[in-house]
């Protein structure tokens, strides 16, 4: 019995293990079918994605973020694509990236992104669409040892806000992601702005023989797509003289020379009104001829019959250009080498087998972001014969600033690469003071944005500034050392001193011509000149007047009293004093794109040429708009990784053996 009754208690017990063994595993299966189903949620809302390169190029910059994650509307996005599998190997890799950055788009667009797909190859219908409305097929070419053969596929996108506005990209195939940013994001802000800003210019063409008429750095920047997609320039430098109207807020001047005092009267006024001038100056105008010989071409700032002078408006504003020029000789100021392609910013001597070398050249520079005041630059400038004084020293570090002397976003991407913009036969250019430090005028402040280094001559403008004399490589080499030795042996002569490179001064303005005369209109001097006329005329004799044969039909016949004399116009009353703050930012240099204005003459010899003043003008047009949605993406440059064997700077007077001779050593090492 007792046999029978543990038979039963361990088959209770058996059964027991069983059904619990049962229970345990059915609860871990459910447990696990949970954490796999919240894994599978979470990861459709929360994608992480980890970007392992040192220039961050799979991550998507500030402006994307800000740009989609601020959609107040839908955008929708028509992806014309041909299918993934039926794609050429390059495409394909190209189609991965696409697809990958699109739904990085849905993700941050938090239901204000959605991307609809097409498949135009199956579609006759759609295939007419993506003529309709402007996107291409891309046609590859297959070839056998029997036959040769084209494809045809579809890879554009069309974008649409809110069911209005579009902007279609006709054909894209971004490498890396950066490239489908680069692409896609100034499309999204250009499809999502509203309105186009507007904004004024007057532009004055260059003198230089050859060049008129040409296309000049500015009328280059100026109509770049990614600035005129955005910012609508209209041209206000007319005959009449009008004033601008009251709905554009910034007016670039670009290189004003003989001008009229009725221009200045218009200038004036509107930063009266609380605008915002962009000013590109320059005080000396130079001929760059092919063997790099540059003249001094006459140029004034004011017109024959001006009155009044632009040099004392400028310092009426709280802005001193004395009407000279700057070289900088520091070396990292001139150093040419860019980052991106490798070749001479600046000036290049052309050499034999198609080769260039680097030569300094200190009247082509750019500010260095770097501190001067730091008190190992401020003991060496301040140390003479080996021996420290002490007193300068101090002096150094309490006076010096930084090559950038400001942290606004306009020069993020310059810093990156440790220097400012570059110019060319800049101006300088300063804020007014009485001999010691600013005085601006009362309502106005000032700050200077970019410095050259101590390193720096001022000097009135020369007739002419060849580096380079004689046309065999060796008599040019010789001429541009003692070029630069003179230019050393006048630096050593003269104060250590900065000179600024661009600067703003805002406030409340005062008008430069309170007390003045108001210039008029060329109408309204035309109506006086006319009214002169009929006065002498009326008093002629009957008979007498307009003696003169007349030519053409007979004038219609006036009623008695009807004004003979056309009425221009009328000025609105002169605002003697700033209705609202305006602004004033000065840049030392109109030159600030070469080669040569942007003809590409000299691009293949090696400079001079200008790589970063067309990447400055739109973010400068930017920070006036104080519109920094594409500043992140604009400043995303890579980084340079080559290997400087030979070191930043390069003895140009030296023999070019010893100079291989130092490669090989230095290769071997």
């Amino acid at each position: 019995m007792s046999m029978r009754s543990n038979h039963s208690h361990l088959a209770m017990q058996n059964r027991s293990r069983q059904s619990g063994l049962a229970l345990s595993l059915t609860l871990h299966c459910v447990l696990l079918l949970l954490v796999l189903g919240q894994v599978v949620y979470l990861a459709t809302r929360h994608r992480a994605r980890i970007d392992a390169t040192s220039d961050q190029l799979y991550s998507l910059t500030e402006s994307t973020l800000r740009i989609v994650g601020g959609l107040e509307k839908r955008l929708v996005v028509e992806a014309y694509f041909s299918p993934k599998e039926e794609l050429p190997a390059d495409l394909r890799n190209t189609r991965v990236v696409l697809d990958n950055f699109l739904d990085e788009l849905v993700q941050i667009g938090k239901g204000k992104v959605v991307v609809k797909r097409f498949n135009p190859i199956e579609d006759k219908a759609l295939q007419d669409t993506c003529t309709r409305i402007g996107i291409k097929p891309i046609d590859t070419q297959s070839s056998t040892t029997t036959a040769v053969g084209v494809s045809r596929h579809w890879q554009g996108l069309r974008l649409v806000y809110d069911g209005g506005k579009q902007k279609v990209i006709e054909q894209v195939a971004p490498a890396i992601s950066f490239l489908a940013e680069a692409i896609l994001t100034p499309a999204i802000k250009e499809v999502v702005t509203k309105e186009r800003r507007k904004l004024g210019f007057m532009e004055w063409p260059s003198a230089i023989p050859g060049q008129q008429g040409q296309a000049m750095g500015w009328e280059f920047v100026r109509t770049m797509p990614d600035v005129s997609k955005r910012y609508d320039f209209q041209n206000y430098k007319d005959a009449e003289g009008a004033l601008v109207p009251d709905e554009v807020e910034t007016l670039v001047l670009f290189r004003p020379t003989d001008l009229t005092d009725r221009q200045k009267y218009v200038i004036d006024q509107f930063l009266m009104r609380g605008g915002t001038i962009v000013l590109f100056s320059d005080v000396a105008d130079y001929g760059l001829q092919p063997n790099r010989q540059c003249n001094k071409v006459p140029m004034a700032a004011d017109a024959k019959d001006s009155q009044w002078k632009w040099q004392d408006q400028l310092l009426h504003y709280g802005i001193d250009q004395p009407g000279q020029i700057v070289a900088d000789l520091a070396p990292q100021a001139g150093q040419a080498q860019n980052p991106l392609t490798g070749g001479f910013e600046y000036m290049g001597l052309a050499m034999q087998m198609g080769m260039v070398r680097q030569v300094g050249y200190p009247y082509f520079f750019h500010a260095v972001d770097g501190d001067w005041s730091q008190p190992q630059i401020a003991n060496k400038l301040a140390t003479m014969g080996g021996k420290l004084d002490e007193e300068q020293a101090a002096y150094y570090r309490r006076t010096l600033r930084p090559g950038i002397d400001t942290d606004e976003f306009l020069f993020k991407a310059f810093r990156q690469f440790k220097r400012g913009p570059g110019m060319y036969w800049p101006a300088l250019m300063k804020l007014r003071s009485n001999g010691i430090e600013p005085s601006l005028p009362d309502g106005l402040s000032g700050r200077v944005l970019l410095w050259s280094s101590p390193l720096t001559v001022i000097e009135d403008p020369q007739a002419s500034l060849n580096p380079l004399m004689g046309r065999d490589l060796q008599s040019q080499t010789l001429a541009n050392a003692s070029f630069n030795q003179k230019l050393q042996q006048r630096l050593q002569s003269e104060p250590r001193r900065q000179a600024p490179l661009m600067l703003e001064v805002s406030g409340t303005f005062s008008s430069f011509f309170a007390g003045k005369d108001r210039p008029k209109k060329a109408s309204e001097l035309k109506e006086e000149e006319d009214r002169k006329k009929a006065d002498a005329d009326a008093q002629k004799p009957d008979g007498e007047a307009n003696k003169d044969p007349e030519v053409g039909p007979p004038a219609p016949k006036q009623e008695k009293g009807e004004d003979q004399v056309a009425t221009a116009s009328k000025d609105p009353e002169p605002l003697l004093a700033a209705s609202k703050k305006g602004r004033i930012v000065a840049f030392a240099d109109s030159d600030f794109v070469r080669d040569d204005f942007t003809r590409g003459v000299y691009r293949q010899q090696g400079g001079p040429h200008s790589i970063f003043g067309a990447a400055f003008f739109p973010m400068l047009i930017d920070w006036i708009s104080q519109d920094s949605d594409l500043i992140a993406l604009q400043s995303r440059l890579p980084s340079d990784r080559k290997i400087a064997l030979l070191g930043d700077q390069v003895d140009e007077a030296a023999d070019r053996r010893d100079t291989e001779q130092k490669l090989r050593a230095t290769r071997s090492a």
